[in-house]
């Protein structure tokens, strides 16, 4: 990872540095709570070692996205991947990131974040030289002598004074008055106003939401309905990708989660038959087709190379060729 393009760390608090900051942080996936403060106008996301920000997802192209500075955000580009990018819930090629939108690679997910961070030392030295100040007065000097910033605070002081003053007296008028029994007309209240203004935000902001929730509905109405295909086709390594993407646009959904552990189970008890097929050949002394079993768990399994069934499939195959003397035709399993 080239580190002089980003800053990695694990500290989610705000940046002391006065400025604006941008950075991503990693919420799920093997890099789960990483922060990345990006210092380049260019940097690339993906699976390779070289790139400024990798993503250790085996939907991550080696090179999958860059993020390039434009004025003050950054545009997020799809270079070329296999599987594409989605920004929060919308697959792009290219977006202009705001602050808080969530970019997903694969099963890997990404905040993006604009930190600003004002100068409080700057604030602190013009208030320091407000209160430095003197104020001249040709009549007496004792105030020549006096900050400005306290003669200011002394004045405020008199004039409240005064006012309290004046309300108290004006109260003792309208005491002893008396203004011929006349109601006196109640004061023009302006909160119906204000409240009306309020229903009509809270109304707008309730019909945003709808529509939200209706897109995102949608959104995942069409990703549950590939996972059911890829389910019925016992494609299930595709089933529980599509299931999990469901989760993370809403992680309590019912079906999302119910289909998800009902394809690991599926795909687990599928491996298992596939192993003890695979030894039933072996005990037979039938090498060829137990070979061709374990290609099928591998082929299962193919997306998931780091899986440990993945593993002891391969193993068994290169067991059987060295010990069978297969030609490399006769094992090819892809």
């Amino acid at each position: 990872m080239r580190n002089q393009n980003v800053r990695l760390t694990r500290d989610l608090k705000k940046p002391e540095a006065a400025g604006t900051h941008y950075r991503v942080l990693c919420m799920t996936g093997k890099n789960k709570g990483l922060v990345y403060y990006l210092k380049s106008k260019r940097l690339v996301l993906g699976r390779a070692d070289t790139v400024d920000i990798q993503v250790l997802d085996t939907k991550s192209s080696r090179e999958h996205a860059e993020l390039t500075r434009f004025g003050d955000s950054y545009i997020v580009t799809d270079l070329g991947s296999q599987n594409g990018i989605i920004v929060n819930d919308l697959k792009v090629s290219q977006h202009q990131l705001v602050d808080g939108d969530k970019i997903i690679i694969g099963q890997t997910v990404f905040k993006f974040n604009i930190i600003v961070v004002e100068n409080e030392l700057a604030v602190l030295d013009d208030e320091e030289e407000d209160d430095d100040e003197y104020e001249d007065d040709d009549d007496d000097e004792e105030e020549v002598k006096k900050p400005k910033g306290k003669k200011a605070k002394d004045e405020a002081a008199a004039k409240k004074k005064k006012m309290i003053y004046g309300i108290v007296g004006i109260a003792l008028l309208f005491l002893f008055l008396d203004d011929g029994g006349e109601e006196k007309k109640a004061p023009v209240k302006k909160a119906p106003v204000i409240e009306k203004e309020d229903k009509s935000l809270a109304s707008d902001l309730k019909k945003r939401n709808q529509n939200y929730d209706k897109e995102t509905e949608e959104k995942i109405g069409t990703i549950l309905h590939r996972g059911f295909r890829e389910l019925r086709e016992k494609n299930y390594i595709r089933a529980i990708e599509e299931f999990s993407l469901a989760l993370i646009l809403s992680p309590n959904h019912g079906r999302a989660s119910a289909y998800l552990e009902k394809s690991k189970m599926l795909l687990d008890e599928e491996v298992k038959s596939q192993f003890n097929k695979a030894k039933r050949e072996i005990d037979s002394l039938k090498f060829k087709k137990a070979v061709r079993i374990y290609c099928s768990i591998l082929r299962y399994l193919q997306e998931r190379p780091e899986d440990e069934r993945y593993k002891r499939a391969q193993k068994e195959i290169d067991i059987i060729v060295e010990e069978q003397g297969l030609r490399a035709d006769e094992v090819k399993c892809f």
